[in-house]
């Protein structure tokens, strides 16, 4: 395959400042229909603040941070018009969250030479049409976790292309965060001393498997430079569905909404294992009287179920009752990949880590530094996880 991957950095916050030069100055933070972060600058991400945290913690990690209504209409309309001009040069165009798609450049550019001049263009037909303020990024591999991974450690303007024979080398040193696993499977690497997808890719693989379920193992395959997920452009993406037929009219709010949960439990954890999320989702409520339907759209692709079964709560609470339900229907549209949250460029160590430096010296000074301990990988093979790390001390912390 021969994919390039285009991310235009901080999308939104961009398209922003792009109508409002002042904006540069600065942080800025947009605060989404749900009264949360959508969206944040390069600078406001320094302070911090995280999207979906909550427009008070926002300011109060950043005070000089300026805080607006997101304009979520004029992203939508400006994303559109990014996959259109990506769309000239392949018909194989993928969304992947606000400003970033995969597009399959095919028989166009099959060999590394070839493709970065592909990518060049791309890149100046996107920025004829955006303007400079939304210079995207550029990454071209012949799999889709590289091509995203190397448009993270690249400059906005810029392309960085890996050659199938440099993807491992590429990828080994690169942190686990990339992957799109669920936080408690990253937080379980960390606490095993994980921390590079060159030490995931050296764990066995019937181990990880066990660990981590099929979206781990499908995570691996990724972190070694073999990931084989092809392309699925905007007019082939599938949808998931599940429906049931009650014994009898239900009218009880609890029994249908544990209903619900046992239609679309197995279709998120289908979604995960794939390392896949939703853009909407569907219910259709039938009655004795006919059927009624409604649908949400999330800001963010996502596959987690509380949040999805106090979706389906709200819409099942937007029907209007004539009768007991006779039937339930719940449908999943917009699959794509999941989206991980943009990392620092590698050449700069994220506000977190300076803090948790500061504390590691702060440590080492009052108590000692032979008092700290640092994980390692010490047994990968071992059967089991507490088995495979050692504690050391840690040297000039």
């Amino acid at each position: 395959m021969s994919i390039l991957y285009c991310s235009i950095p901080n999308f939104a916050a961009a398209l922003a400042r792009r109508s409002d030069p002042s904006l540069q100055r600065h942080p800025l933070v947009l605060i989404g229909p749900d009264r949360h972060v959508f969206a944040i600058s390069a600078e406001a991400a320094a302070c911090g603040i995280v999207v979906g945290s909550t427009a008070r913690t926002a300011k109060v990690r950043c005070p000089e941070a300026r805080l607006l209504e997101a304009d979520v209409a004029c992203c939508r309309s400006e994303f559109e018009t990014l996959l259109e001009v990506l769309e000239l040069t392949s018909p194989q165009v993928e969304p992947h969250g606000w400003g970033a798609a995969y597009v399959d450049l095919g028989d166009l550019a099959p060999h590394h030479t070839g493709a970065v001049a592909v990518c060049q263009d791309v890149g100046r037909a996107v920025r004829r049409e955006l303007g400079e303020a939304l210079q995207p990024a550029l990454g071209w591999d012949s799999t889709k976790f590289t091509a995203q991974a190397a448009t993270q450690y690249t400059q906005p303007g810029r392309l960085l292309a890996v050659a199938t024979l440099r993807e491992r080398p590429f990828l080994q040193p690169l942190p686990v965060a990339l992957l799109p696993l669920e936080q408690d499977a990253l937080q379980r690497l960390g606490f095993l001393g994980l921390r590079t997808l060159g030490q995931y890719a050296a764990l066995p693989p019937g181990a990880v498997l066990q660990q981590f379920g099929r979206g781990g193992r499908l995570a691996q395959r990724c972190a070694r430079g073999e990931d084989d997920r092809p392309v699925v452009p905007r007019s082939r993406r599938r949808r998931l569905a599940a429906h049931c037929d009650l014994e009898a009219p239900l009218a009880e709010r609890e029994r249908l909404l544990a209903a619900l949960q046992h239609l679309i439990a197995p279709l998120l954890l289908r979604l995960r294992e794939n390392l896949q999320a939703c853009a909407q989702i569907r219910l259709t409520v039938h009655f004795d009287s006919g059927a009624q339907e409604r649908e949400h759209s999330f800001l963010f692709p996502m596959a987690e179920e509380k949040r999805s079964l106090l979706i389906l709560a709200q819409l099942l609470g937007q029907m209007h009752w004539r009768s007991g339900v006779t039937g339930l229907e719940v449908t999943l549209e917009g699959i794509q990949d999941a989206v991980v949250e943009q990392l620092p460029l590698i050449s700069g160590a994220t506000e977190q880590e300076r803090k948790l430096h500061e504390v590691q010296r702060y440590l080492a000074a009052r108590f000692g530094a032979s008092r700290l301990r640092r994980a390692t990988l010490s047994q990968p093979n071992a059967p089991l996880p507490e088995w495979r790390i050692a504690w050391l001390a840690r040297d000039g912390a």
